[in-house]
């Protein structure tokens, strides 16, 4: 079994490298920007001029959607340590289900946006998020399962409107529509480890935080936030990312100020004991 698991996480991450490539290639492809100057002449010609963007900001550009399969696999970690120990622990099951709708959200707008490096490096979160999804519900206990069913429920209803959306509506509006929707998700993702807020302040213990993920959040959307304000100039991405960004800061303050819990107690008994000493 463990020989199997090792596979198909193999699998995915060379997929997950695929993609990647692919979408950078095909985004270089595109145009970055273009300035339309009409002439003054009878026939109304149309020159276009392109312009071309600082070498930072188109590595900043590259980097984005790498990146954001890096925050799809930083949970990586704690998934197989859940496989192992067959338990979930503190761990919420919001982050791996919000992965799930907030890739095939995103997958869908850069499809209907016509970009590609949005739409490949989320169909990896996808396939990832669905690998999380597995894996937490088959380590955790039976009496979450109701809550497993409301999750399921979410994704489905998810999944389905935004194909009708797509399906009904003229490609502009169902861009407006599935982009201001991906707004709310990609917060609600990168906002879910505080779903255990106040468990970590009740215990002075942010276990139940996981670290690479939030880390690879905080690189994530501060890439993305750069390029959707400066180089897209697109409301829908650098407005959530910014949002993300500010969630992901609270995460790492909550984690440098109270830890796991352990290491925590062992500090401050620590500084406890040099004052008695002193």
């Amino acid at each position: 079994m463990k020989a199997k698991s090792l596979t198909r996480i193999n699998i995915l991450i060379v997929v997950s490298v695929l993609l990647c490539w692919y979408g950078r290639d095909a985004s270089a492809a595109l145009p970055k920007s273009t300035t339309i100057r009409a002439s003054t002449t009878k026939e109304k010609s149309v020159s276009t001029e392109l312009k071309q963007p600082p070498k930072w900001l188109e590595a900043c550009n590259q980097l984005a959607p790498c990146t954001n399969i890096l925050c799809s696999l930083a949970p990586l970690s704690t998934i197989l340590h859940v496989s192992r120990s067959k338990s979930v622990g503190s761990l919420p099951l919001l982050p791996y289900s919000s992965m799930i709708a907030n890739g095939f959200v995103w997958a869908l707008y850069g499809h209907l946006a016509h970009l590609p490096n949005v739409k490949y490096a989320n169909m990896v979160g996808i396939m990832l998020g669905s690998y999380y999804f597995k894996e937490w519900t088959a380590a955790a206990a039976a009496s979450v399962s109701g809550a497993i069913i409301y999750h399921k429920l979410a994704i489905t209803w998810i999944v389905l409107m935004n194909f009708f959306v797509a399906a009904r509506f003229p490609r502009k509006v169902a861009t407006e529509i599935v982009g201001k929707e991906g707004v709310f998700v990609f917060v609600l993702l990168f906002a879910s480890p505080l779903s255990a807020l106040k468990e970590v302040i009740a215990n002075k213990s942010a276990a139940a935080i996981p670290l690479p993920f939030t880390v690879a959040s905080t690189i994530n959307c501060s890439l993305w936030s750069v390029v959707g304000l400066l180089l897209m100039n697109d409301f829908n991405i650098y407005f959530p990312s910014i949002l993300g960004l500010l969630c992901a800061m609270i995460q790492l303050f909550l984690k440098g100020i109270y830890g796991d819990g352990v290491g925590s107690i062992k500090r401050q008994n620590s500084f406890e004991m040099m004052g008695q000493i002193a």
